[in-house]
């Protein structure tokens, strides 16, 4: 290509069969140097390696080559980018040329130039954005942020390149790997509580996107906790939509023992009624499986503690209509029990009603029948009344199931008020009350029956039947025990 271009500029003659110039033009080491006029010239014609500011590519890299960068590490990291050593193939000149300088850039040029104005001008520019760059790589400005200064103090352009690089840094944020991280998290901590408005927006759009990942994680939660307290509604809102929008995502982070408190730091920091609503109705829609979490539960009665009955109506529909299937998780149990301490009669009457209308079911369960023991433990003389009438009929039965009979034997124990007659004489109207004394619960719940009663007629009734059936129970160990109990 040289050979036709210094033909077309009148330099040599145009001759392209001439042998002499195919030897003369073979080897770089022969070649002729060309004129600065020429070599502007070949430069003008030659548009598509131009850059936009007059240098064309040959000269930028020779110059390149020559530089020394402040980061020792590059050359290091890919030697063969600087090497002017003699490989076999390059993806420039398309191979080692005669003299062995295949490698990827030349050290030193093919031909002497000159640098324009506009050369050192874009040099110049190179060398300013390259020192940035190798500044934040080394962590030069960051560690600054870390260790005591601003954002604010940073250069605009700094600022800008440090935040460009923390959205690609190995698919997360850098702030987001910083905070998930035991030291850089304690600083980060300190940082956002005596930040400007301007730190915590910085922080807010690096980690806004990865809130959930930050919410579960042991260190990055506490960051997550630190800067919802410094945040403005708007950005709460935002965090909020985040979080609540996918609902499996939703019910993980809740049920995360880590995940959760950070959901409860979430929820204490709502201030504004479609906030409290918002977080209100994602628990609404994932009640049934967040109550049977240990972990989740509590994001539940921190709705029932913090928010008032109004905005929990739709949350308190749901767990009333599904008390049942609550009372007889291992983990809803429990929750419900706590729901009842909570100092809200609203919730109380109407998770209360619901309980005594499933009493029955739910004193056969090994779960449930301990909500329905709390109920009693409440010490509410209208509410327990309900509940032993709404039991009428049913004691005999649950007095021989192993989680009826406990249930029972707390209904004949109260001591504020006198529930022991209305059970014995149940017990005593049910026609198989003499199967009751050989039975491996329900011997229990006579012993239970005649040591409280205090009715004098329903005491002679039971001794009479017992009497009846005394040489059976000499001959069962559970009748035994009541024999023995009653000492006949």
């Amino acid at each position: 290509m040289e050979s036709h271009l210094i033909n077309k500029n009148g330099d040599h003659d145009a001759t392209e069969e001439n042998p002499v110039n195919h030897q003369r033009f073979e080897s770089q080491s022969q070649s002729p140097p060309l004129q600065p006029e020429s070599r502007h010239r070949v430069v003008d014609e030659q548009s598509l390696f131009r850059f936009p500011n007059g240098v064309d590519l040959q000269t930028l890299a020779s110059s390149l080559g020559n530089l020394s960068v402040r980061d020792p590490t590059v050359r290091q990291q890919n030697p063969s980018l600087w090497s002017n050593g003699s490989s076999s193939s390059s993806p420039i000149n398309g191979g080692g040329s005669a003299g062995g300088g295949g490698g990827y850039w030349p050290r030193s040029p093919p031909y002497p130039h000159r640098e324009t104005d506009s050369q050192q001008l874009m040099m110049s520019e190179y060398l300013q954005t390259l020192s940035i760059q190798n500044d934040y790589v080394n962590g030069g400005s960051l560690n600054g942020f870390l260790s005591g200064g601003d954002l604010r103090e940073v250069p605009y352009l700094s600022r800008n390149r440090f935040l460009d690089q923390s959205r690609h840094h190995n698919g997360f944020g850098s702030i987001v790997s910083l905070a998930k991280e035991r030291d850089s998290s304690n600083e980060l901590q300190k940082k956002i509580c005596v930040g400007s408005k301007e730190t915590i927006d910085i922080v807010f759009n690096e980690v806004v996107f990865h809130t959930c990942e930050l919410m579960v994680d042991p260190f990055g939660h506490h960051v997550f906790q630190r800067l919802m307290e410094r945040c403005s509604n708007e950005q709460i809102s935002q965090v909020l939509d985040l979080v609540t929008q996918h609902r499996p995502r939703f019910v993980t982070v809740c049920t995360d023992p880590i995940g959760t408190r950070a959901m409860q730091s979430l929820m204490k920091c709502l201030c504004t009624e479609d906030q409290i609503l918002s977080i209100v109705g994602a628990v609404s829609m994932a009640a049934l499986t967040l109550t049977r979490s240990n972990n989740a539960k509590h994001v539940i009665l921190l709705c029932f503690n913090e928010f008032s009955p109004s905005q929990n109506r739709i949350l308190l529909e749901v767990i009333a209509r599904n008390c049942y299937p609550i009372a007889i998780d291992q983990h809803g149990c429990c929750m419900l029990q706590q729901c009842l301490d909570i100092n809200c009669n609203v919730l109380k009457q109407r998770l209360i009603r619901e309980i005594i209308a499933n009493s029955l079911r739910l004193c056969v369960n090994c779960y449930g029948n301990y909500v329905v023991q709390y109920v009693v433990e409440l010490e509410n003389p209208s509410v327990t009344i309900q509940l032993v009438r709404h039991l009428v009929g049913s004691y005999a039965y649950l007095s021989r199931n192993k989680y009826g009979s406990h249930a029972v034997q707390k209904l004949l124990n109260i001591q504020y008020i006198d529930t022991s007659r209305v059970i014995l004489f149940d017990l005593l109207s049910d026609r198989d009350i003499d199967t009751l004394l050989t039975d491996p619960f329900g011997n229990y719940v006579i012993q239970t029956a005649w040591a409280v009663c205090k009715d004098y007629n329903l005491r002679s009734i039971l001794v009479e039947h017992i009497r009846l059936n005394k040489p059976l129970m000499r001959c069962n160990r559970f009748g035994n025990k009541i024999l023995e109990k009653l000492s006949l």
